[in-house]
């Protein structure tokens, strides 16, 4: 907050009658606080104008305490007959003696974006040329005007002639120093430091009201930065529609070059791989049918790095219409703020399905980040159709490393089932196993073609049959349930229910294999495992 506030006079100080400053909601009573502070200390008068009432009120602080007190120097029209009435406040400050600095709230949404609409357009027409008459009239004055809002935002047209500064998400040494400042003392540096560490990507208001509902949360045995970081999780999702995870264990069949290579990208993570100028890749392209494991994988990926995964379906932002390029800016500066983060864009071609202008802006903002930007952040992202994807996203220098991810082969679809298995059979834990070679190798034959996806829903169908069978009605719960023993009948007529999406669209789904291996790297190594189709003995 300092920060914004020191650029902010130091844009004042040049004589700059109109500037525009973005800041977030939650924090506005922080920076209004805190301008009006320095105003006090600079002996400048500091005043607001909200569209909500259209009145005029001086900012007054008097230790801690924020004050309004209406002006009666303002006068708005009591019947506004046409918009700009709504708006006479602009006239006011070109013309009033008063000086100082003025906030106006709620100007950003008709200046900020074209429209078809004539009378939202003639509104918004008039309020540029006020601004701009205000510019000019002011030049000066000891006169400021300040746009604020979240989103700062400007049309083409203006936004050469007025300086935008924008809040950042506070770093992690910000956050430790007010953690200080508001945390018992009963924390030590290392809880605090950690607690710190866990509420990056948040502003110090959200950090305020997470702690305050994760103290609330009576669970003795989990830490408050785990609660916080419960709280932030929560949080992004609301604000920017992503699911976030912190690294956990996810075990993946097969995939091992893959994997193999973000071991490799971990290492250049090291003091000493930096020593030698050695940096992490941008992007990694992750191709192939649906259901193959791209998500699965990408967690796997975030585990080996030990970076936290940030899940967003990129066709997603198709939806926000005029929004989408600003709820992208704001995404990746919380990508860049959390810095060791992997960015996963599941079925990033969908994005570019409809071949429009705001997909082609998207991808622009994107590819500038990915080339620009100075953080350890990868994005990952999983694509179905290479043909979607615009030519430029797949030279090198932007998504560095592609991958096949095809369907799985007789031994990766052994590991998938034991994966699986083991989650409802205890037989199948810790390399655990009840079925004889013969048995696996007739379920492997009957599973060919089937992908990850598939391979779970017939564990999870075979599991539910087993228990159904064995508990025909409700019977109290003892101590210890029962365990489940899911046998190879059960697998087998559960695969019958299904029709995997490799035979059932065959010809597409081999399009996707064949342009997948013209473009990427196999992400597995050749089968070499005991039920490979080499490994058959014809003879027996």
């Amino acid at each position: 907050m300092a920060d914004l506030v020191s650029q902010l006079f130091n844009l004042i100080e040049q004589q700059n009658p109109l500037v525009a400053v973005e800041s977030p909601s939650q924090e506005r009573i922080r920076l209004l606080e805190k301008l009006t502070s320095e105003c006090a200390l600079r002996n400048i008068n500091c005043y607001i104008w909200m569209l909500e009432d259209d009145q005029l009120y001086r900012l007054q602080i008097d230790g801690q305490q924020l004050s309004l007190e209406q002006l009666s120097e303002y006068k708005p029209n009591t019947f506004k007959n046409v918009r700009e009435d709504y708006f006479e406040v602009l006239r006011f400050w070109k013309t009033t003696s008063l000086q100082g600095i003025l906030i106006l709230e709620g100007i950003f949404p008709w200046i900020s974006q074209a429209t078809i609409d004539s009378d939202f357009f003639l509104t918004a027409e008039w309020i540029k040329s006020a601004l701009i008459n205000l510019k000019l009239y002011n030049q000066n004055s000891h006169k400021t005007a300040i746009l604020l809002g979240p989103n700062a935002s400007l049309s083409s047209d203006i936004a050469a002639l007025i300086p935008t500064i924008t809040q950042e998400l506070p770093t992690v040494e910000k956050i430790n120093v007010h953690l200080e400042s508001i945390l018992p003392t009963t924390y030590s540096s290392i809880e605090i430091n950690e607690i710190a560490n866990a509420s990056v990507g948040m502003y110090l208001a959200d950090i305020e009201i997470g702690l305050r509902s994760a103290i609330a949360v009576e669970i003795q045995e989990v830490s408050l930065a785990d609660k916080i970081s419960n709280e932030k999780i929560n949080l992004l999702k609301r604000v920017y529609n992503i699911e976030f995870f912190q690294p956990s264990a996810h075990a993946v069949g097969g995939l091992e070059l893959m994997q193999g290579v973000f071991k490799k990208y971990k290492r250049l993570l090291t003091p000493l791989a930096k020593a030698y100028n050695l940096k992490l890749p941008k992007g990694v392209l992750l191709v192939g049918p649906p259901g193959t494991g791209k998500s699965h994988s990408a967690k796997a990926c975030s585990q080996i790095l030990g970076f936290p995964l940030i899940v967003l379906e990129w066709s997603s932002f198709r939806s926000y219409g005029n929004q989408a390029e600003y709820k992208l800016k704001k995404l990746l500066g919380l990508v860049d703020r959390i810095n060791r983060v992997l960015l996963y864009l599941d079925d990033f071609d969908k994005g570019f399905a409809g071949d429009d202008d705001l997909s082609r802006r998207l991808a622009g903002m994107l590819l500038t980040w990915m080339q620009e930007r100075t953080s350890e952040a990868i994005v990952i992202a999983s694509v179905n159709n290479l043909d979607y994807l615009p030519p430029e996203l797949t030279r090198a220098g932007r998504f560095d490393d592609i991958f096949k991810v095809d369907l799985p082969n007789n031994g990766e679809r052994y590991e998938i089932f034991k994966i699986h298995l083991g989650r409802f059979d205890q037989r199948f834990l810790n390399g655990g196993d009840a079925f004889t070679e013969q048995e696996w190798r007739r379920l492997l034959k009957e599973t060919h073609r089937c992908v990850g996806a598939e391979i779970q829903n017939i564990v999870e169908r075979a599991a539910a049959n087993t228990f159904c069978a064995m508990f025909p009605t409700d019977v109290p719960l003892t101590n210890e349930p029962t365990v489940l023993e899911i046998t190879l009948s059960s697998l087998l007529e559960a695969r019958q229910n299904i029709n995997p999406l490799a035979i059932r669209e065959a010809d597409k789904v081999e399009r996707m294999r064949n342009k997948a291996s013209l473009q990427g790297l196999p992400s597995s190594p050749v089968d070499d495992s005991v039920y490979s189709n080499g490994n058959v003995n014809i003879f027996s």
